[in-house]
């Protein structure tokens, strides 16, 4: 899909999605559980639908609100994890604990994306069908308790797929880390859907003891709001005009809560106004310096922010944001070279000059990458005229209803199929 997307003024009210990373956890944990979830406000996304898939194929039961698990078996010997990187580390240790072969296959750039932590864990458990090491990947049980050692510093996602399947092995386990752990708010947020399911990790100096033998209990849970997704639009208050977004709990463990503490940073006006709800108003925004190692899904939103903020923003860790959907951060090398904006890459970390206005009337590549497009259509706000974006179906992944949520704060958008 292509759309060409014009300056315009976004204000207004919306409501946040629901956040994908709790959607994706709740509904596993729930899938553990012997009997009869409930679950409320699940994110309708591409992701999510993949791990709705995965856990059929496992013998769950899903009927709008509630997720009857408990019992799994081996009903389809595929899972298709599409292009959910989430769905696939999340799933794979769940697949050991049963002893029939596994077939995991994915689409986009999901089968190259890396697997090396559960290579090394899994050796002889593994089997790649498309060498060298891409999907399709045949996988078979049964996992056994033990000591995992495990790098903290490529994807939590590796230890939230241990923390998923090791109570329910014969035995007590233990997740030693070999570096310091990126991204924890997620490995947090891990630990607390599985605190609701009655499932305990207890959490010790670089390592989590995970007592075996237990068994996930059936519970409710309303998923709240993504600050993953409303940054998007809690960037494009500060750059245009006022936008509240609701449905943010700012109790939340999510990691991307960070964005309240950067745009605070960086000179922008935000408040909380009670009832779950973030304001954002025009701002003349500030560089600083913005470490992305625990928050690389903040990279593109943030660096079109500093693009239009006054002064130098300085990234570093960026290296985080190579192994996702696409390339993040040559993507947005490119695309910032493109709209004008001085930019300079010295090891890991990224120096971008911000500018008073991008360069418009030109066509940009959405990488095939949900958060590309989305920061593409924020950046849209300060162009000097309109941008095509190509691929921009690519919102499917995590955040369909993204433009009609732009349209309804004011944003001009033609669509071409």
């Amino acid at each position: 899909m292509k759309i060409k997307v014009y300056p315009s003024v976004l204000t207004g009210t919306i409501d946040a999605v629901p956040s994908k990373s709790l959607s994706h956890r709740a509904l596993i944990a729930a899938g553990l559980a012997t009997g009869k979830s409930q679950l409320f406000k699940l994110l309708e996304a591409e992701d999510i639908k993949a791990t709705k898939n995965a856990l059929l194929t496992l013998g769950v039961k899903l009927n709008k609100t509630s997720i009857t698990g408990g019992n799994l078996h081996v009903n389809h010997d595929v899972i298709d994890a599409k292009e959910s990187g989430s769905t696939l580390r999340f799933m794979i240790p769940i697949a050991l604990l049963l002893s029939q072969a596994v077939t995991f296959i994915g689409h986009g750039k999901l089968p190259e994306r890396p697997l090396g932590v559960y290579e090394d864990l899994f050796l002889e458990a593994f089997h790649y069908n498309n060498p060298p090491k891409t999907l399709p990947l045949t996988v078979k049980g049964p996992l056994k308790a033990g000591t995992y050692k495990v790098r903290g510093d490529v994807s939590s996602q590796f230890i939230s797929g241990l923390l998923f399947a090791l109570p329910l092995c014969q035995g007590n386990s233990i997740i030693k880390l070999t570096s310091s752990l990126q991204s924890k708010d997620y490995v947090s947020m891990t630990i607390d859907v599985l605190k609701r399911a009655n499932v305990t990790i207890i959490e010790n100096d670089e390592e989590f003891i995970i007592p075996g033998n237990q068994s996930y209990q059936p519970f409710s849970m309303t998923i709240e709001g993504d600050y993953s997704q409303a940054a998007f639009f809690l960037v494009a208050g500060c750059i245009s005009q006022t936008i509240a977004v609701r449905n943010l709990s700012s109790q939340s463990k999510q990691g991307d809560r960070a964005i309240v503490d950067i745009l605070k940073a960086m000179n922008g006006t935000i408040v909380y106004d009670g009832d779950f709800t973030y304001r954002t108003s025009p701002s003349q925004t500030k560089g600083t310096l913005i470490d992305l190692k625990d928050i690389p899904d903040l990279g593109p939103i943030l660096m079109v922010l500093a693009a239009l903020s006054e002064g130098t923003t300085n990234f570093k860790n960026t290296e985080r944001l190579k192994l996702k959907e696409s390339d993040r951060l040559e993507a947005m090398i490119t695309i910032l070279k493109q709209f004008g904006v001085p930019i300079t890459l010295k090891s890991d970390t990224l120096s971008i000059q911000g500018v008073g206005s991008l360069k418009g009337n030109q066509s940009f590549s959405g990488y095939n990458d949900h958060r590309i497009v989305m920061a593409l259509s924020i950046a849209a706000l300060k162009a000097d005229g309109p941008i095509i974006i190509e691929g921009a179906e690519a919102i499917n992944k995590s955040y369909p209803s993204f433009f009609d949520d732009y349209k309804s704060l004011g944003g001009t958008i033609e669509i071409n199929q």
